[in-house]
């Protein structure tokens, strides 16, 4: 899942991708049907993409990112009394390829999994990702909860998406900055 500056972005692939956890938005990134109920309500989401950083927006360099493979799926698992979500559930292979657009390389990561992402009261979101899953989230200058970068969890992690769209990470146990990767 993957949390982008686009839609935290909507950053796993931390769907739950995350994503973009703009982060601006959540980018999310589903798992397997074990995850899920194997009933229905399940239908297509897609991450978004490509995603276009300019060299200081998120990496000291250009950073573009495609989508290579999206095939994510949402519900809705519970719901406010005035129907807007209040737990929705994402699971599928999402892959992306990030690329420094001044060096040319580039790297492909797999996001798939499945991310639980909970709508809290005053704006809030909390991404909640499995030991078997991915999140990506894209942390832009001025989060005062994170350093900036592209960051892809892995291995289990909870996100705080804050209401202006800033990541905190609240627990995590990989974490790759593809700034890093690919500087």
């Amino acid at each position: 899942m993957s949390v982008r500056s686009h839609p935290f972005t909507r950053l796993l692939g931390a769907a739950v991708a995350v994503a973009a956890l703009a982060l601006g938005a959540p980018a999310a990134s589903a798992a397997t049907p074990a995850h899920g109920d194997g009933g229905g309500g399940w239908h297509p989401y897609r991450t978004g993409g490509p995603f276009d950083y300019p060299a200081g927006t998120v990496c000291p360099f250009h950073l573009y990112v495609s989508v290579l493979v999206d095939q994510e799926e949402s519900k809705t698992a519970a719901s406010y009394p005035d129907g807007s979500p209040k737990k929705e559930l994402f699971r599928g292979p999402l892959v992306l390829r990030y690329a420094n657009a001044d060096s040319g390389r580039s790297v492909d990561r797999d996001q798939s999994g499945f991310g639980i992402l909970d709508y809290l009261p005053g704006g809030y979101k909390e991404w909640v990702i499995p030991k078997t899953s991915h999140i990506s989230a894209v942390v832009h200058p001025g989060d005062p909860y994170h350093a900036t970068g592209d960051y892809l969890f892995s291995g289990g992690a909870r996100l705080l998406i804050h209401p202006g769209h800033q990541p905190q990470v609240l627990e995590q146990h990989q974490v790759e900055n593809l700034c890093d990767t690919l500087a």
